[in-house]
């Protein structure tokens, strides 16, 4: 397998949908994940897989994370956030379905708080929670602290992105269960509860998943995924004045092919959208981030990072098979 290798020679460009190794030569183990920057340096954080296990049997270790000041270059920072293997009655017990973590840094108690997708122990996918951690450094360790259910649903809420507005107000923006309805809600000022009630936002289809949300030019634009399980399908995306909508469809954002896999925009190239990270120094430039699921060994997953274009209201994620931030492609 061909890999991008970050160890002994310093990388200076993306190559997307092969293996991606840190700076100790070790494949990066952040899947689902999103980015931070702080000072600058980037912060990755992403589902720590475990070796040997299906995602049926149960992959889930915890939250890795990664820093970078270049983004092509990783150091691995390790395990931020483990499932409790002392406490089997924890909600973050061993067994546990934890997914799709996300970082904020909330400035008025100068915390991290990490949200994640959170089915205890034992429960299945039928009632979804996030879960909240906090840590006072970005590179943890990450405390659990509680869950909550979403969406104004008793059955919880499934993919959902934490999204913190020009004024500061973070939206929690997520597919409702069991109706798969898009929805979003305000957070309390503290970034660890919901404030209130959800909004169903007009113009998102139905069973949008994998949301992904970035503000332009005073537009905000939403990229996700259809619902097919670990199956990639045709991703979507969305426009819309105000960060709780209405929202007018862009349709499927991507075009090309991956060589690896021979998948087109048809099937995202092979991948899920997780985040699309803003570049520190230039509004605009932005990565779209995506994951290439292996479910039946998903530490093997692979990843694809591609620059997200905006023009007016048009929004192109365009497959290049190697690329830097110093010429980003027209």
């Amino acid at each position: 397998m061909a890999s991008f290798r970050t160890d002994k020679n310093k990388q200076d460009s993306f190559i997307p949908g092969v293996l991606w190794t840190d700076n100790n030569g070790q494949p990066i183990n952040a899947h689902g994940g999103g980015v931070i920057c702080v000072n600058g340096v980037y912060y990755w954080y992403g589902e720590h897989k475990l070796p040997g296990r299906s995602e049926a049997e149960f992959a889930d270790g915890g939250v890795h994370c990664y820093s970078s000041k270049d983004l092509y270059n990783w150091e691995d920072r390790g395990l931020v956030l483990s499932v409790d293997y002392q406490d089997e009655k924890s909600d973050i017990a061993s067994g546990c379905i934890l997914e799709r973590p996300k970082v904020l840094y909330n400035e008025r108690t100068k915390k991290y708080v990490m949200y994640f997708k959170l089915y205890p122990k034992g429960t299945g996918y039928d009632t979804g929670y996030v879960g909240v951690a906090v840590s006072d450094s970005p590179t943890g360790n990450f405390v659990y602290s509680h869950k909550f259910l979403g969406a104004g649903s008793e059955k919880g809420s499934g993919d959902f992105c934490m999204f913190k507005d020009a004024d500061g107000q973070v939206y929690h923006f997520t597919v409702r269960k069991p109706d798969k309805a898009f929805c979003a809600g305000k957070l309390t000022d503290d970034y660890l509860y919901p404030a209130g009630e959800y909004k169903v936002l007009e113009g998102i289809s139905l069973h949008t998943e994998a949301p992904a949300v970035i503000l332009h030019n005073n537009k905000y634009f939403l990229v996700g995924s259809g619902s097919s399980g670990w199956k990639p399908n045709t991703a979507r995306s969305f426009v819309s004045d105000s960060a709780i909508g209405d929202y007018t469809e862009l349709g499927n954002p991507c075009t090309g092919i991956n060589p690896h896999n021979q998948m087109n925009e048809e099937k995202t190239f092979g991948g899920q959208i997780s985040y699309i990270i803003p570049v520190e120094g230039n509004k605009d430039d932005f990565i779209a981030m995506f994951d290439i699921w292996k479910p039946e060994a998903p530490i093997e997953s692979l990843y694809i990072w591609l620059p997200l274009k905006l023009d007016n209201n048009k929004l192109t994620i365009e497959w290049h098979d190697k690329w830097n931030l110093s010429a980003l492609p027209d």
